[in-house]
Parts: structure tokens; C-alpha cells; sequence
């Protein structure tokens, strides 16, 4: 059912953007800064219905010590670069506190909470190409709709987010659902001692046995615990709108490691999915049930 009109959610509601940002060598810096930017530019450049739905962008680079995480000069060099932006709706925050997967989030959410953001849309730079203005208004009309997190289906997990299992490379979130469910919970979190962290082991086409740590997918539980306490409230939307749509996979040549990192996480993903949700008494099913009826493939 219809909550509210497009035109009535661009004017009362605000959308914001959080962006996960680091570089554990300084010789990666100009590359991150460049996905950032061009992210950045593409999101204050959306129009929808003759409104810019994003009200304010935070740009998280993860610095915490107990991790390896930033070389420590992502952030200036970040400020420096969008200064010829003269935008104050883009805030850079050096994060030196919690981990990549949920603290790092939950202090997003918070900031954005506070500054009076209505839905804050997660997204990894790697899927920039997606944030167009249609598959933009898709997601504020399943809003109008009371949906409470929204997913776009990228090309590396379509039909996993078409299941429900909607991903933070690009999602939306009520904020305020977010938190009364408890936010992102920390049993997903990355471990920082190698010594207390458990792995999952998968299979990925591209290398065969694949190890992760069973952390990350961060949305699984907030997923269950938002259906439970609400009924069907979410959505997997397909990406719309005109230019070539994917995700940017690291070169597997001239970034192995991150490439290493990337297909270990794809071929754990369901693995990890599996484990977190039992860990609180629900099945992957439960995900795909939450799927409000009238989005469902």
C-alpha cells in the first residue's frame, strides 16, 4: 500500500549516501580517490522528478589501528580533492573506531540519523554505474511503498538479492527501522586477531577453494529481525536506466590481492549468509518470505 507520493517523499524526506573509503598503501590513494569522486559527482548530479534527492554524503575512511586498514592519508588527500566541489553536503570522516562490516556502518547511520536523514543508501565506489536517476526513483517509489531496506540487484549477486538477500554494495535504509532492530549487528563484525577469527571455506569458478573469514554480509541479521518485527518490508529492485551497469571486479594481474579477497568473498558469500542467520534461528527462506508480495519475481 502507498504510504506517500513521490512528489511528498522528495520534499519531507531526506536521502543520504555512505561511502566506505581506504587504502592500506599510499601508492592506491589516487586511485580511491578518483571511484570516490566519480561516485560522488554522479549522485549530486541525479535528478529525480526535478529534486536532487541526496541530502548528505559521508565518506568513511576506515583507520582503525587494531586492523589493516588506512595508510592514515586517504582522508587529507580526500578533503583536498573536494575542495574544488565547495559542497557541504559531502562530509569526510576518519573512522578510527570499529571495525569495516558494522562499526564502521553504525557510525554512518548514526551521523546521518542525527543530521535528520530519513534513508541513508549504503554503496561500494566499485558500483558507481548503477546510481542512475531511474534506478534512484525505483527506490524512493518501494519507500512511498513502507519498504524499510532496498536492494539493487548487481551483476555479481543478482539472484541472490532477488532472493531477498539484499547486499550493501548498493542498498537503502530506513534509518529509523535500522536502529530499532539494533543496526547492524556486531557478530558479523571483522575479526582484528587472527587468533579468535573462524573461517568459512567455499569454492569459487575462478580458483577452486576459497577461505573468508565468517564475518561481513552484515545484512543478513538487521534483514531477519526487520521482517520479523514488521512483516514483508523489503525489496530487490533490477538496475534501470540507460549506459553499461557493473560492478568493477579488481584486475586479478595488477591487484591480486584485492582480487584474492574479492572471489573469496563471493564464493563464502552463501556460506556466511547461512551461518549468521542460524545463529539467531532463521533460514535464508525467511529472507526471500520478507519480500513485499507486490515485488516479488
Amino acid at each position: 500500500m502507498k504510504t506517500m507520493s513521490r512528489e511528498a517523499f522528495l520534499n519531507r524526506k531526506k536521502i543520504g549516501l555512505i561511502l566506505r573509503v581506504y587504502a592500506t598503501d599510499e601508492a592506491d590513494i589516487p586511485k580511491r580517490i578518483k571511484m570516490t569522486t566519480e561516485f560522488i559527482n554522479r549522485a549530486l548530479g541525479v535528478v529525480v522528478d526535478n529534486h536532487n534527492p541526496i541530502r548528505r554524503i559521508d565518506v568513511l575512511v576506515w583507520a582503525d589501528p587494531h586492523y589493516k586498514s588506512d595508510c592514515c592519508q586517504t582522508a587529507s588527500a580526500l578533503n583536498k580533492a573536494f575542495k574544488t566541489l565547495n559542497d557541504k553536503r559531502v562530509v569526510v570522516s576518519e573512522v578510527k573506531h570499529g571495525d569495516l562490516f558494522c562499526g564502521l556502518l553504525n557510525y554512518g547511520i548514526a551521523l546521518q540519523s542525527r543530521d535528520g536523514v530519513d534513508y541513508s543508501i549504503i554503496a561500494s565506489t566499485e558500483a558507481y554505474s548503477y546510481f542512475t536517476p531511474e534506478t534512484i526513483t525505483a527506490m524512493i517509489d518501494a519507500a512511498c511503498n513502507n519498504a524499510r531496506a532496498i536492494g539493487v540487484a548487481i551483476n555479481e549477486l543478482t539472484q541472490s538479492i532477488l532472493e531477498g538477500r539484499i547486499c550493501n554494495t548498493f542498498a537503502m535504509w530506513h534509518n529509523l527501522s535500522l536502529l530499532t532492530v539494533g543496526g547492524f549487528d556486531l557478530r558479523a563484525a571483522k575479526p582484528s586477531d587472527e587468533r579468535s577469527a573462524h573461517y568459512m571455506r567455499g569454492w569459487h569458478k575462478d580458483k577452486g577453494d576459497v577461505f573468508y573469514h565468517l564475518a561481513g554480509v552484515e545484512e543478513v541479521i538487521p534483514l531477519a529481525r526487520l521482517i520479523d518485527t514488521l512483516g514483508p518490508c523489503i525489496v530487490p529492485i533490477l538496475p534501470q536506466g540507460e549506459g553499461v551497469q557493473e560492478y568493477i571486479v579488481p584486475d586479478p594481474v595488477a591487484e591480486r590481492e584485492l582480487w584474492e579477497r574479492h572471489i573469496s568473498k563471493m564464493g563464502t558469500k552463501i556460506e556466511r549468509q547461512t551461518a549468521l542467520l542460524t545463529s539467531i534461528g532463521f533460514d535464508l527462506s525467511f529472507l526471500k518470505g520478507g519480500i513485499m508480495e507486490e515485488y516479488r519475481q
